[in-house]
């Protein structure tokens, strides 16, 4: 059987899993997909909250700069398959 010390190790191992994608990767991962800063996002993160700057990624949405490379892409990749 697990002792309690084992338990409380593996509980704050996932916490703070829990933690590192919440506030470092996800931030970072939706921010560079929508062309932005990701260390910018994580720092803004860090200050406000995960949640607030989730937020603000998804209502922000791409960065012209990237809508415009993903539709050039998409209109390349008709042509190759014409």
């Amino acid at each position: 059987m697990m002792g309690e010390s084992t338990v409380a190790l593996i509980g704050g191992v996932l916490v703070f899993c829990l933690a590192l994608w919440l506030y470092i990767l996800l931030p970072a991962s939706m921010a560079t997909d929508r062309g932005r800063s990701a260390v910018g996002w994580v720092c803004l993160t860090l200050i406000f909250s995960p949640f607030l700057t989730i937020i603000a990624l998804l209502v922000l949405g791409p960065t012209v700069e990237t809508t415009l490379a993903r539709f050039r892409e998409e209109e390349s990749a008709k042509r190759m398959h014409q």
